[in-house]
């Protein structure tokens, strides 16, 4: 996730502290990046010689529309969740969020906030007595100030006061109760209660109103009840105080009953409040001075803070993990607050409860951004969301290109610019059209069109941008060259280096080539006509696609000139004529296979490679994978032309060596060699696996006609062919191809060797 994390933070600073830092060491570190929204993220980084490392991470929000603060709690009072599953609750609501934070304190055993908490105006957890808050209005503004709400519950004759609304009616405890659907399902009591059931008749649960209650029933019941959607019930212990009791059995089906709410010594303010949440754990700040009056002890922490000009600390500091994050004492982390600018913090729940998650631009999914101390994510009472109120834009802000492994290219070529994903300026996931426009920033001759097609020509970097209504989006930058460094020709059969071509007179032989050029040892993106193919002597001819077809003459030597830029390549080629095949391999003379593999090469269908100045076969080595995938492509005459620069289909397609790949996707393509699956159910080719003579068997069969006649296998130890390779074999042998070693063993499992692999394809070849 931490590397998702900075790979997404496309725009961030090298570090991003909105405000000199000193109270938790020395800055050593950090990253920023804009969340849109007027909403920035930051982690900033410390080193201290008293306490070692520490990170912390905040969100500074300017109030705007389009995001605002909320508390969201879930969808009940009782009960904990995880910042995770939070989140989730509100896109079930349909609500967005682009950052959030951990709040109240809260019981561990029944996860109700020890404080008061206002959601969409409601008061859905009131506390007695004060505490301090934080409340958010309708515009993103927020205010931190002293918060008491006196409630009362009146018959119109006598009035008294309704000390907690939503919190627990524990048994023996003596005060009235005030409990809606927010809190639960039911009322979770465990003792003897007097209940007033009531349905809601006008107004609401805010502070400094009032709302009138239509009374249902008055019952008395030991043990919990069920609190049906939009009803609310008055509720306390038997035992508890007796006037209360007096007031609510008096109670009646049909009475009306008001409920005010006030906040106590207030000018107002909090009437202004459409989400609020206190706190057991103290001011911080007040009017720009910390408050130092706290006992010590270093923990992780979470608070919430408000500037002079306005803005929002969403705050979190880890700790409690050696070497990572050390924490900080509350006193240290008002001073921090201060240092941020804050004129007024409140510190909110701490300890392994510290949690701070975004959703960051440019993807999908909200993340957990700093290290909670627990080791993973603590389930808690509720939460500070910034709510994202934009809706779709559709115009590109975040735009990830597709990984292109090389970006340097030769002259006279084009590329694709791909888009992977795009965001549009409110971070909403855009299909295509991504109404993206592209320009060529740099001064060479390379042009762009509108789908994103580079045609790349001259020498020098090639600076592509993407931009749309929001500005620039993405870039993208080619090396381009006139004149590499070095071309090397290879034989497509293959994709073995060509040096040197010997071959027999009369001999009606054509050899499909391939150019690639090289810059510092990288080679460059180029096909065969940006080249410029020509032939010396009497020899034959040569295509502009790299086709070469030897003349029908004798005794002549000449040379094939390949040329880019300045940059000139020669081939020798010799046409003798001597009887039979020559051989043109030093390492086979006198081998089993030698007239075999020297046929074969002088159909273009095998090659060597050079060894101190040798041309050399190795005919007892192993042949891998990709060698015997390019020898196939070459005998079935595959066209790989079509092929270059395809994406192959494998797990492992990066690890193909790039002189095979273009055979590689043609066998594959057309149902001839297959891939393997791993122990995690990849399908990989292997190209540099030996191939065993089961599979290379297999593959041969699959070129021969298909036969429903097939012969029973006589060999010693038929019993070990995998079943998947045995019709093939059967076929093979049934027109002479396979025939077995001299004990009758077919040894389907070992790997095969080279010069193994010429001879059968030879015997296939005699065939036809």
């Amino acid at each position: 996730m931490r590397k998702k994390l900075l790979a997404v933070i496309i725009f961030a600073l090298c570090f991003g502290s909105a405000a000199y830092a000193e109270v938790l060491g020395t800055q050593s570190g950090g990253w920023s990046t804009y969340m849109g929204a007027s909403t920035y993220f930051y982690n900033v980084q410390f080193t201290s010689d008293s306490v070692g490392n520490q990170n912390e991470y905040y969100v500074e929000y300017t109030p705007n529309e389009e995001a605002v603060p909320v508390v969201v709690n879930g969808s009940s009072i009782w009960g904990t969740r995880t910042i995770k599953q939070a989140e989730d609750y509100m896109e079930e609501n349909g609500l967005r969020s682009i950052a959030g934070i951990n709040a109240d304190y809260f019981s561990f055993t029944t996860g109700i906030p020890m404080g008061y908490t206002i959601i969409d105006g409601e008061i859905v957890s009131k506390e007695y007595g004060g505490q301090d808050a934080v409340g958010f209005r309708a515009d993103g503004t927020g205010f931190i100030k002293w918060l008491d709400i006196q409630t009362t519950v009146s018959d119109g004759e006598r009035s008294v006061e309704v000390m907690y609304i939503n919190k627990w009616c524990q048994a023996g405890f003596d005060p009235i109760y005030l409990l809606n659907d927010k809190f639960g399902t039911s009322t979770k009591t465990q003792s003897e209660c007097i209940f007033v059931m009531c349905t809601p008749k006008e107004g609401r649960l805010h502070v400094d109103e009032s709302m009138t209650l239509t009374v249902d029933d008055v019952f008395i019941y030991n043990g919990a009840i069920e609190i049906p959607d939009g009803k609310m019930v008055f509720v306390m212990d038997t035992s508890g105080q007796s006037d209360l009791y007096d007031f609510l059995s008096r109670c009646y089906a049909g009475q009306e009953l008001t409920v005010t709410n006030t906040a106590v010594g207030d000018d107002g303010t909090w009437a202004t409040a459409e989400n609020a949440v206190s706190s057991v754990g103290g001011r911080l700040v007040s009017n720009g001075v910390a408050n130092t009056d706290f006992e010590a002890g270093a923990a992780p922490r979470t608070a919430i803070g408000i500037k002079e000009n306005g803005n929002i600390i969403f705050y979190t500091l880890d700790g409690r993990q050696s070497g990572y994050s050390y924490g900080a004492q509350l006193k240290t982390l008002a001073n921090r607050m201060v240092e941020l600018g804050c004129v007024d913090a409140i510190n909110l729940d701490g300890g392994g409860s510290t949690t701070i998650s975004a959703l960051f631009p440019g993807t999908d999914d909200y993340m957990v951004v700093n290290s909670p101390s627990d080791g993973y994510l603590r389930s808690v009472a509720n939460f500070i969301f910034l709510k994202d109120n934009r809706t779709q834009t559709n115009i590109p802000w975040i735009v990830t290109l597709k990984e292109s492994s090389n970006n340097n290219y030769l002259s006279g070529m084009s590329a694709k610019i791909d888009i992977e994903s795009a965001y549009d300026t409110a971070n909403y996931k855009m299909e295509e059209p991504y109404n993206v426009q592209y320009r060529v920033e740099t001064d060479t001759q390379s042009t762009v069109d509108g789908s994103g097609y580079v045609y790349l020509n001259g020498t020098g970097d090639v600076n592509v941008t993407l931009y749309g209504d929001a500005g620039d989006v993405a870039t993208r930058t080619y090396s381009v060259f006139e004149t590499p460094e070095e071309i090397k020709i290879y034989n497509q059969a293959d994709w073995k280096e060509v040096l040197e071509i010997y071959t027999e007179a009369n001999e009606e032989l054509q050899l499909n080539l391939s150019a690639a050029s090289y810059v510092n040892g990288i080679e460059l993106q180029g096909n065969n006509r940006m080249y410029t193919w020509e032939v010396e002597g009497n020899i034959g001819t040569v295509t502009e696609d790299g086709i070469f077809t030897l003349a029908d003459t004798v005794n002549e030597d000449g040379k094939i000139k390949v040329t880019a830029g300045s940059c000139t390549v020669e081939i020798p080629v010799h046409i003798s004529d001597y009887p039979g095949t020559p051989n043109p391999f030093y390492d086979t003379e006198g081998h089993w296979a030698k007239d075999i593999i020297s046929n074969m090469a002088a159909a273009g269908i095998v090659s060597g490679m050079e060894e101190d100045g040798q041309t050399v076969f190795k005919p007892d080595n192993n042949m891998t994978r990709a060698e015997f995938a390019s020898m196939i492509a070459n005998y079935a005459q595959l066209d790989l032309s079509q092929y270059t620069g395809a994406e192959l289909d494998f797990a492992d397609a990066d690890n193909i060596p790039q002189w095979a790949a273009a055979a590689v996707e043609a066998v594959s393509d057309a149902g001839i060699m297959l891939g393997k699956s791993d122990d995690n159910g990849n399908t990989l080719f292997a190209p540099y696996d030996n191939i065993t003579r089961a599979e290379a068997m297999a593959i041969l069969g699959r070129l021969l006609p298909e036969n429903d006649d097939l012969p029973t296998l006589p060999f010693a130890d038929a019993d070990d062919i995998p079943q998947w390779a045995r019709e093939d074999i059967q076929r093979l042998y049934s027109v002479g191809i396979v025939s077995g070693y001299e004990d009758n063993t077919i040894l389907p499992n070992n790997n095969i060797t080279r010069a193994e692999s010429a001879a059968m394809l030879y015997k296939l070849q005699g065939l036809g």
